[in-house]
């Protein structure tokens, strides 16, 4: 089955969601198509557009939509808005950041909009404003020299 109750709790299994309201609950699986998340658990599947309001994401795919605080584990983001929130990993591919905490990860491209950046591999994009908490060598990418 897509969908058990587990004391009182939603768990999505698989299958597409289209349209409609999430309200807490735990996403095992499956592609969400549009809509609106408020709270919960992302643990892995392709999110394709909707607004997300808090939770936790641990892994999966985000190909578009506009992110509304919340923590974000691992991943990969295609393409969107991010506002607030904090980053702890994965691969930001292209999109627009509009304030947020940015512990770890890959910037490929984008438009950084203001936030606070810890540590990670920026390779190009658009920095408008912002802060850089801490920069070493170390984090540096190794040359071809």
């Amino acid at each position: 089955e897509n969908v058990e109750i587990i004391d009182g709790i939603v768990h999505w299994n698989g299958g597409i969601w289209r349209d409609g309201v999430w309200h807490n609950g735990v996403w095992k699986d499956g592609i969400w198509e549009n809509g609106v998340w408020y709270d919960g658990i992302w643990e892995n599947g392709t999110w394709d557009n909707g607004v997300w309001n808090e939770g936790i994401w641990y892994k999966g795919t985000w190909k578009s939509g506009v992110w509304v605080n919340g923590v974000w584990r691992t991943g990969t983001w295609l393409d969107g808005t991010w506002k607030d929130g904090l980053w702890k990993g994965g691969t930001w591919e292209d999109g627009t950041w509009k304030n947020g905490v940015w512990e770890d990860g890959i910037w490929q491209d984008g438009d950084w909009r203001n936030g606070k950046w810890h540590k990670g591999l920026w390779y190009r994009g658009t920095w408008k404003k912002g802060k850089i908490a801490r920069f070493f060598p170390s984090d540096m990418p190794p040359s071809n020299d």
